[in-house]
């Protein structure tokens, strides 16, 4: 049984539009997200979820929707079932990842 939900890089984004903040995380490793990564994105490598304080400074409350996007949405799913094992509660893989947010058009840095 997943403990997450899909979702679209166009959706992400609209959020944003949306309410002006989201919680996206990028999983992917800190090289790959210096090279290109969505502008209200923050770095946390997959390397690091496995690290309970690592998790517990998040400061994202349980219950927050939390987006998780990699370069092409599958460790940003396996981040999905691990932070759901810490308790978070709204999960959202980016499916597609990178590859689908620049398809998209959508902006980076």
């Amino acid at each position: 049984m997943s403990h997450y939900k899909e979702t679209t890089a166009d959706e992400v984004y609209e959020q944003y539009q949306k309410l002006g903040s989201v919680h996206l995380i990028d999983v992917r490793e800190a090289d790959e997200f210096s090279e290109l990564r969505a502008p209200f994105s923050r770095n946390l490598p997959l390397s690091e979820l496995g690290d309970p304080q690592v998790i517990s400074d998040l400061g994202i409350n349980k219950a927050e929707p939390i987006y998780l996007i990699c370069r092409s949405g599958k460790r940003s799913a396996r981040a999905c079932e691990i932070l759901a094992g810490h308790g978070f509660q709204r999960l959202y893989n980016v499916s597609g990842g990178m590859i689908a947010w620049q398809a998209g058009l959508l902006p980076t840095q």
